[in-house]
């Protein structure tokens, strides 16, 4: 329902709107039948198409919508490939993403580095770490040991990680912008009823 208003009173709808009505004046003034209902439909459809979509994408960078897909993408393309505990492991940051970081991505300034961390997890620092692993052959992946003592899961593991307590960072600092709205509307309503008996 949301989206339906939204379009209604969007810029596509009117341009197509404002179309469809030249089309039908043009209609009337030159009868043409049942024809007329295609032409008034035609015009609204080019009003409609000659508008861009409307992404949420100039205030991040990028479209909240394009991460979860992303995310959901690559667990998609790795299951059956990578040991269950790397699946696990992606799905708890694309869970620390979608449900705690996204629903009040807001809060976050534009063009603040964890707007970029974001997207670069999802899109690059992710794919690229399991892309890595899954590179190597079957049998070095599961015998050989690499850098001090580590095999590949473990470092891929560790990559992993990082990740995660990164986007926790990340989900850490919108909760806190979260708490301190809501701490300073319970300010702004004892000023306003008189109580006194409030801090923080």
């Amino acid at each position: 329902m949301a989206r339906l208003r939204a379009y209604l009173t969007g810029r596509k709808n009117l341009a197509g709107s404002t179309l469809a009505l030249v089309g039908a004046g043009l209609a009337l003034a030159d009868p043409v039948g049942p024809a007329g209902i295609v032409l008034v439909i035609g015009f609204y459809m080019a009003g409609a198409l000659a508008v861009p979509s409307n992404r949420a994408v100039s205030r991040y960078g990028w479209d909240p919508r394009d991460i979860v897909s992303a995310l959901n993408n690559e667990i998609a393309a790795v299951s059956g490939r990578v040991p269950p505990l790397v699946i696990e492991r992606i799905q708890q940051i694309e869970l620390t993403i979608r449900s705690e970081i996204l629903p009040g991505i807001d809060h976050l300034p534009p063009g603040s580095v964890e707007l970029y961390l974001i997207e670069r997890t999802a899109r690059d620092y992710l794919p690229s770490a399991v892309g890595a692993y899954l590179r190597l052959p079957g049998d070095y992946v599961s015998a050989q040991r690499g850098s001090r003592g580590r095999t590949a899961l473990d470092v891929l593991l560790e990559e992993l990680g990082w990740l995660d307590a990164e986007m926790r960072r990340i989900a850490e600092l919108v909760h806190r912008s979260d708490m301190d709205r809501l701490l300073a509307h319970r300010r702004f309503l004892a000023d306003r009823f008189g109580r006194n008996d409030v801090s923080g």
